[in-house]
């Protein structure tokens, strides 16, 4: 049987609080082997490491997410160091700029980016990058913060061929979502085949952000799949070949174990 990593979800979100268990119970029996949670708040700490527990073959990063920096402290940062004690703890993330929303102000969401980063050099532990509409920012800070020494993953990939090389300068890796499947992201499908074969991962961002043909829908671990479809057309490969590379390098990014079975 294929398998595949999900290499960003939220399953403890509110929308999975009625069939959570089924949820992943279902991504397993498609053949999504590893699932890594993202963190974006200091309150779903606990259950993240709640499901992490629960399943041997899921991991968790914790972080503050930009539309949440404003909350930032002292306070924040110690609870986040607190959770990096965790054996499945894998990232320091998400964490990033978010210019669109905007739903905390800028001078708060880069001086809460700049921490994060800082803190996961601290950690030695890579970053889970959400970045939108702020580009230019986001590679000063990870400039400016060395970000190069521990890495990192730029999640649900949004950009264009124009930012290919300066991904490819701080040796980070992109993970693609759904939206590579819309029918509106030339972009994204345009840089899709410019990124080296170990430097790509896939991603679900659930519940968010369900791919084709399946959009609208609360999205789930299992559709991976048609995310891996699209970006196997994109680079010309085998959906199998291409699954098996990005769990790959999801597993290098994160140091997950090689999971146990097929």
């Amino acid at each position: 049987m294929k398998s595949i990593i999900d290499s960003h979800a939220h399953l403890t979100w509110d929308t999975f609080g009625q069939d959570q268990a089924a949820v992943i119970e279902r991504a397993f029996k498609e053949g999504v082997v590893q699932i890594v949670q993202a963190g974006v708040d200091l309150q779903s700490i606990p259950e993240m490491i709640k499901v992490s527990d629960q399943y041997e073959s899921i991991y968790f990063g914790v972080g503050i997410h930009p539309h949440e920096a404003k909350f930032w402290s002292q306070e924040a940062e110690s609870a986040l160091k607190a959770a990096a004690g965790h054996p499945k703890m894998v990232a320091v993330g998400e964490c990033g700029l978010d210019y669109y929303y905007n739903h905390s102000d800028r001078q708060a969401q880069q001086a809460a980016f700049r921490a994060q980063v800082r803190l996961a050099r601290t950690l030695g532990k890579p970053l889970i990058i959400h970045t939108r509409d702020a580009w230019e920012e986001t590679f000063e800070i990870l400039d400016e913060e060395k970000a190069f020494e521990v890495g990192g993953v730029f999640h649900c990939f949004t950009g264009g061929p124009e930012v290919v090389a300066r991904i490819k300068a701080l040796d980070f890796y992109v993970s693609f979502s759904g939206i590579v499947t819309f029918k509106n992201a030339k972009p994204i499908q345009e840089a899709a085949p410019l990124f080296a074969d170990d430097r790509i991962l896939v991603e679900t961002d659930c519940p968010y952000l369900a791919p084709l043909p399946h959009r609208g829908k609360r999205n789930e671990p299992s559709y991976v799949w048609f995310v891996a479809q699209k970006l196997a057309d994109l680079r010309a490969v085998e959906l199998a070949s291409l699954a098996a590379q990005t769990a790959e390098n999801t597993r290098r990014l994160f140091r997950l174990p090689a999971p146990d079975g097929p």
